[in-house]
């Protein structure tokens, strides 16, 4: 779960990290069950990518014991693959788990070289996620291979052991069973207390993959194998939702409302939360409740910095609202939680946290049900009968909380609701806009030409560029839009600082440009082709809808295709030129489910004409069946 959690010294973290979590080299468990590695492979040269590809990956899990097994023989068809091949790591949590090392073979030529005991991993610190508030409490245990070879099979085993106490009894496993390389065999054993219902399945099972329930003495044995697995062909825009791939996953869980009764123990506070002193440096008295819900808000979201621990029990559980209070920091669960409480002290009794996947979104139900499968905490509740949904991780929202945007997650598992399925989302955004207006004021063939830009977001799209303003100044905005100008004409100067207006209350935000531009007139008489001879030629072309307009070829797909939603984008592109000139109008229209797009040419004045472009998404995917048509 990307849930956070806030720490205390930073420094005494990453030195038990660095000095404490090491490493053991031991021999392979007993209860591990050995699997051959492949003599022969119908995978030639040119079907792998990376200069390397897995003659074996094998996977074993006890679940009683709660150990990760894991090997891999990787196969180096090329030089090419000796660098990334000959670099071994394993990254775990240190808060809840523990390396061991078995083996690493170099098989050469057929035989067996047994380089175990010269490893000596590096353990690195990998918090690479500290600028976005986030502390992962991982380590990774680094190598880099000396003397390996074309052709050589690098084989290296070890097993993780542990799972986060947080859970309790409860387990889960997703496991890939295809990848983007090929796989000679691939092996996925499961072992558990014959005594435990645990519900399985193999998903987008072929002929290529077979599966096995037996019983070995107490234990229930699931094994799952896979041979010549072709590489898996990913398509471009694939939803993150879309799992066209062969997978397995198990659960421990029987229904949502089950994994509903753990959030609610997790979310638990021992004690009521004292939080009068928020009430006393937020509210001034005679407030509506209208207007302390909205003080509440945006309490939680912009007073409340955003930090959190991916480590441990921490991951999952939040701090007491209190704390958080006092330490002015907290992730997305720590500040749900508070901003539940601070509500139900003012009299909203239905409000919840709310646990999404913000990658599943709309097909979160299609996993198995389970504890580990959300990743991001909202807050929901009911006020005067009518439901709210609320991000409080976002900062500087504008508008009240009756209009506030939200992104739409799609399901969401609301704590203390305890339903046998997930929550429909159900959020409409029509607030959110973007409208932008070029104007070039051209009044010579050979002088340069004025050139305005009005930009005006609405909605989400406000929210997002105030945010954008938090991190950057308004010169590093400025910088971007004349570097980006500056690929498309030859001489670009900006005449005027730019002005933003940001009208919170009503969620508008706009900024306008001012520019002059040279050089984009071509002399017609020195153009090779003759037809453009006596002409003064300026090519224009909507730059600015490229950012939102993907290109993909309109083929048969397999898996769906992604767009960007929601969007609703207004560009009108004005020209004032030198001389009157005659357009004829022109009108274009493309509409179908997934969206909305039209193009307007027409004349305003006698020496003016603009060029108007709408498009508004309806949909965040365009099914494969559906995609060439709409392509």
């Amino acid at each position: 779960m990307k849930f956070k959690i806030a720490f205390f010294s930073l420094v005494f973290i990453l030195n038990q990290a660095l000095f404490s979590q090491k490493y053991k080299i031991e021999k392979i468990p007993e209860w591990v069950k050995e699997v051959n590695i492949p003599s022969k492979s119908l995978f030639a040269k040119y079907d792998i990518s990376l200069g390397y590809y897995l003659s074996l990956s094998d996977c074993q899990v006890n679940l009683e014991n709660n150990s990760y097994f894991n090997r891999e023989v990787r196969n180096v068809v090329s030089y090419s693959g000796i660098t990334k091949a000959s670099q071994l790591f394993v990254t775990y949590d240190t808060a809840y788990q523990h390396l061991k090392i078995h083996h690493l073979f170099i098989w050469r030529k057929g035989e067996k070289i047994d380089r175990t005991g010269e490893l000596d991993f590096k353990i690195l610190n990998n918090e690479y996620n500290l600028h976005q508030g986030l502390y992962m409490g991982r380590i990774t245990a680094y190598i880099n291979l000396n003397d390996i070879r074309k052709d050589d099979q690098i084989d290296f085993s070890y097993t993780i052991v542990g799972a986060n106490p947080i859970f309790g009894n409860e387990k889960y496993i997703f496991a890939t069973l295809e990848t983007a390389n090929p796989i000679d065999l691939i092996s996925l054993r499961v072992l558990y207390s014959k005594e435990k219902d645990y519900k399985y399945k193999c998903v987008n099972r072929d002929s290529t993959i077979q599966i096995f329930d037996t019983l070995v003495g107490n234990l229930r044995q699931i094994e799952i194998i896979g041979e010549n697995v072709k590489a898996f062909k990913f398509e471009d825009n694939m939803p993150n939702w879309a799992m066209p791939y062969k997978y397995f996953t198990l659960t421990s869980f029987n229904s949502w409302k089950d994994v509903n009764t753990w959030a609610q123990n997790v979310f638990a506070l021992k004690k009521e939360p004292n939080l009068e002193s928020v009430f006393k440096e937020i509210f001034t008295g005679g407030e509506t409740t209208d207007e302390k819900i909205d003080k509440i808000i945006h309490f939680v979201q912009n007073e409340i910095r955003y930090m959190g621990i991916e480590s441990g029990i921490g991951s999952i559980k939040p701090f007491p609202p209190e704390q958080v209070v006092k330490q002015r920091f907290g992730d997305c669960k720590d500040k749900s939680l508070l901003l539940v409480s601070l509500l139900k002290k003012v009299g909203i009794a239905e409000a919840y946290p709310a646990l999404v996947n913000t990658f599943m979104q709309d097909f979160t139900s299609n996993l198995s049900i389970s504890n580990q499968v959300f990743n991001h905490c909202i807050v929901t509740f009911v006020y005067n009968n009518k439901t709210y949904w609320v991000d409080p991780t976002l900062e500087q929202q504008g508008g009240n909380f009756k209009n506030m945007s939200v992104f739409d997650y799609g399901q969401a598992l609301v704590i203390g609701i305890p339903l046998d399925s997930l929550t429909k989302m159900a959020v409409i955004d029509t607030s959110s806009s973007i409208d932008i207006k070029d104007e070039f004021f051209i009044t010579s063939f050979t002088e340069p030409a004025k050139y305005e830009i009005l930009s005006i977001r609405h909605g989400m799209e406000a929210d997002r560029r105030r945010m954008i303003l938090e991190q950057h100044s308004a010169e590093d905005l400025s910088k971007y839009v004349t570097d980006d100008l500056k690929k498309y004409y030859p001489i670009v100067n900006r005449v005027d600082d730019i002005v933003i207006n940001d009208d919170i209350k009503n969620n508008e935000f706009s900024v306008k440009y001012k520019y002059e531009l040279d050089g984009f007139w071509q002399d017609g008489d020195k153009q090779s082709d003759k037809r453009y001879a006596g002409y003064w030629i300026f090519k224009f072309e909507p730059q600015t809808l490229y950012q939102d307009l993907n290109v993909s070829p309109c083929e048969t797909r397999k898996t769906d295709y992604a767009i960007l939603y929601p969007l609703n984008l207004s560009y009108k592109v004005i020209f004032h030129f030198p001389k009157d000139l005659l357009i004829y109008d022109k009108y274009t229209k493309c509409d179908n489910e997934a969206f909305f797009f039209d193009e307007k040419i027409e004349q305003i004045s006698a020496n003016s004409f603009q060029v108007s472009y709408n498009y508004k998404t309806k949909v965040k995917g365009i099914k494969a069946e559906n995609y060439k048509k709409i392509c």
